[in-house]
C-alpha cells in the first residue's frame, strides 16, 4: 500500500518537473536564440551580455571574451541546451509515464519494457550528446582563459557515462521483458 503511494507521488513529482523544465527550456531556448538572430532586440537588451551555460563549472570573465560574440560559438550553445532539454523532457516524461505504470498495474508489463528501452535509448543518444556538446562549449572557452604559470587540460569523455548508462537500462528492459513473457505464462495457465 505504501509502495503504491510512493509511486503515486513519484509519477506526479516527475509530471511537475516535466512541466516545469518545459517552461524553463523554452525560456532558455528563446533567450538563446535572440541572442543568434535577433541580438540588438530590446528582449535581447533586456537579458544583458551573452553567458553559456556550462555543466561543470561557472566560468566568470572580468570582460566578456570575444569567443562569447562569435555567432558559432551562439549557435553551438543553442544546439547543446536545445539536446539537453530535449533529453530532460523525454527522460521526465518516460519516467512520469513508468512510475504511472507501477502504480496502477504493476511492474511486469510489456508496456513497461518499451518506456525502459526508449529511455535507455534516450540517455544513450541525447544524453550523451548533451554532454559532449557541452564539454566542446566548455573546451572553447577555456581557451580564452589567460592563466600564467599554470595549464588546464579537459578531458571531454564524460559523455561515455551515458552510453554505458543507457546500456545498462536497456539491459534492464531486456530483463524485464523476460520476467513479463514469465507473468504472462503464468497468468495463462492459471
Amino acid at each position: 500500500m505504501t509502495s503504491n503511494f510512493i509511486f503515486r507521488i513519484s509519477s506526479m513529482l516527475s509530471l511537475i518537473l516535466f512541466y516545469l523544465v518545459l517552461l524553463i527550456g523554452l525560456f532558455t531556448l528563446i533567450a538563446n536564440g535572440s541572442y543568434i538572430w535577433w541580438p540588438h532586440s530590446a528582449f535581447t537588451n533586456s537579458l544583458g551580455e551573452f553567458e553559456p551555460l556550462y555543466g561543470y563549472m561557472t566560468l566568470n570573465f572580468s570582460q566578456q571574451p570575444d569567443l562569447y560574440t562569435d555567432k558559432s560559438f551562439m549557435v553551438l550553445s543553442f544546439i547543446s541546451n536545445l539536446i539537453l532539454f530535449l533529453f530532460m523532457l523525454s527522460f521526465l516524461w518516460l519516467l512520469y509515464r513508468f512510475l504511472k505504470n507501477i502504480y496502477t498495474d504493476g511492474l511486469f508489463m510489456y508496456e513497461n519494457v518499451s518506456i525502459l528501452f526508449r529511455m535507455g535509448i534516450a540517455f544513450a543518444v541525447l544524453g550523451s550528446a548533451a554532454t559532449y556538446m557541452d564539454g566542446l562549449l566548455l573546451s572553447k572557452a577555456m581557451t580564452a582563459l589567460e592563466i600564467s604559470n599554470a595549464s588546464i587540460g579537459f578531458s571531454n569523455i564524460a559523455y561515455a557515462d551515458f552510453i554505458i548508462a543507457g546500456i545498462v537500462i536497456m539491459l534492464i528492459a531486456s530483463a524485464l521483458k523476460t520476467a513479463a513473457n514469465a507473468v504472462e505464462e503464468n497468468e495463462k495457465t492459471i
